[in-house]
């Protein structure tokens, strides 16, 4: 018995070995795929960001006329534009973009190696997934969640672009979100300083996520009430809460992204509770910030909002996230198991009713609910309504590819392996496919998938109707640069 004991462990192990190989491998194939492509710069949001890392690393939280001007001519020269380096004044002009994801490529930039900032990013996620899936079921299941965390389309589009905050406000959100899921479950076994490191470490990445990007905030809002309301339930049935020891890690973690937050903004803006968009001349409201008004026509704004997103939407969602085939019906078993099946066995698949548990799921719901709805909302997004690929309103839904991770891995474990394995090589390399036709403009898959990707999607953008800059077939290219705070405003005899 103690022999065939030791021969099934060593099976096991051998196993397990493997997942961890496969994920390493798929780690050093997309690092080599990103890195041998490219870099690629198609959007003036990614000049802003570069213009704003090299600032930045020379120390210049701001620039004067003069540097805002020659950078400005250097992104025209380039076949772009600088649009969002604002005018706060007269003689000083500050970045629009959070200042986060800025501040954490300076290192990288100063050392010369600006790309390897996501790098070290998709790593870090991808080892925090591989964890947390670990936890919730085994390490095949934390084998496919993280090839899809590295494989999914929009996800390396936004790895090659280095100049961009979009993946780090994945990778930052899926660290600190997955560390305080991984925490919540295993806290009861850990020591106070191994619990407090990874709570501190949770709400420390948590935070930083919104410095990088702002809509980040309700899904760290969603974490912390996690905490509050599983203590507070704890603490009436009468049992120990633990508070006491998770408070400093708590206020740390989440007290110094704020506190670099409101010292940017009082150096930069002249108030801690001012921030960059205050400034800012684009469409980049919410609906719910346009409740109750009407466009010149009568029309809703908030409604035709939804209305030009969804068809944004009904486009392009399932082109940079294909796992979503598997991922919405996928939490629909879970559910039918959480609601229907609470009385069957444990088996196969109601499995996915324990691993689960309903605050886990909860959070996870609202997680995905932040990004992709809210998203709906967005008027920048809704002015793609007849132009644009998938990548320019996909990126922003990026930080909403954990939740759909989470249930595809937990319901794709439980496949055959003669299933399983075509369909994870097919997810694999429909994306790799389809970020190398992006990043090299090849025509492997149709032209169709990637339109607009390898030129500047501000020339195809219409301004939605209830935008001061609409008329009747206005595009984005009409109004460069805006009136009243163009280089001309500040140079006059230009």
């Amino acid at each position: 018995m103690n022999v065939i004991s030791f021969v099934n462990k060593l099976h096991l192990r051998q196993h397990l070995n493997l997942y961890r190989i496969i994920v390493g491998v798929g780690f050093i194939v997309a690092t080599v795929l990103i890195l041998t492509t490219p870099l690629q710069m198609p959007d003036p949001d990614d000049w802003a960001y570069y213009h704003g890392v090299r600032n930045f690393s020379q120390g210049n939280l701001t620039v004067d006329n003069d540097a805002q001007y020659q950078q400005a001519l250097e992104t025209i020269q380039q076949g772009s534009s600088l649009l969002q380096y604002l005018p706060l004044e007269y003689n000083k002009w500050a970045l629009e973009k959070s200042p986060g994801y800025v501040f954490y490529l300076v290192p990288f930039e100063l050392l010369g190696i600006p790309r390897w900032g996501n790098v070290l990013l998709a790593l870090g996620m991808v080892i925090v997934t591989y964890i947390l899936l670990k936890r919730l079921r085994d390490e095949k299941a934390a084998m496919i969640g993280s090839l899809l965390m590295l494989f999914t389309p929009i996800g390396m589009v936004m790895l090659n672009r280095a100049y961009m905050d979009t993946y780090a406000s994945l990778a930052l959100l899926v660290i600190g979100g997955g560390l305080y899921i991984y925490y919540h479950l295993e806290k009861d076994k850990l020591t106070a300083v191994k619990g407090g490191t990874l709570l501190f470490l949770a709400f420390f990445f948590t935070g930083w996520s919104v410095v990088a990007r702002y809509t980040n905030l309700p899904i760290a809002v969603i974490l912390f009430l996690h905490l509050v309301i599983t203590r507070l339930i704890t603490w009436r049935r009468g049992e120990k809460t633990g508070i006491r020891t998770e408070i400093l890690p708590l206020v740390m973690g989440i007290g110094l992204p704020v506190a670099a937050l409101l010292l940017y903004n009082y150096y930069v803006f002249g108030s801690a509770l001012t921030y960059s968009y205050a400034y800012s001349p684009w469409p980049t409201k919410f609906a719910f910030q346009y409740l109750g008004q009407v466009d010149a026509s009568g029309e809703s704004i908030p409604l035709q909002i939804l209305r030009y997103n969804l068809e944004g939407f009904a486009r392009n969602i399932f082109i940079g996230f294909p796992l979503l085939v598997i991922g919405i019906p996928g939490f629909i078993a879970v559910l039918y198991y959480k609601f229907f099946k609470r009385n069957q066995p444990e088996g196969k698949w109601s499995g996915l009713r324990s691993e689960l548990p309903w605050n886990i799921l909860l959070v996870l719901i609202g997680w995905f609910v932040c990004v992709f709805f809210l998203y709906l909302t967005y008027e920048w997004t809704a002015g793609l309504k007849q132009g644009g690929g998938f990548v320019l309103l996909n990126r922003f839904l990026l930080p909403g590819l954990f939740p759909a991770v989470v249930i595809c891995a937990l319901v794709m474990a439980r496949l055959p392996l003669k299933v399983l394995i075509p369909v994870m090589v097919i997810l694999i390399v429909f994306g790799c496919l389809l970020y190398a036709q992006w990043a090299l403009d090849l025509h492997i898959l149709p032209d169709c998938l990637t339109e607009r990707t390898l030129e500047s999607r501000w020339y195809g953008y219409i301004f939605p109707p209830w935008t001061p800059y609409f008329h009747p077939g206005a595009r984005g290219s009409d109004y460069f640069p805006f009136p009243g705070w163009s280089i001309k405003y500040f140079y006059p005899g230009l």
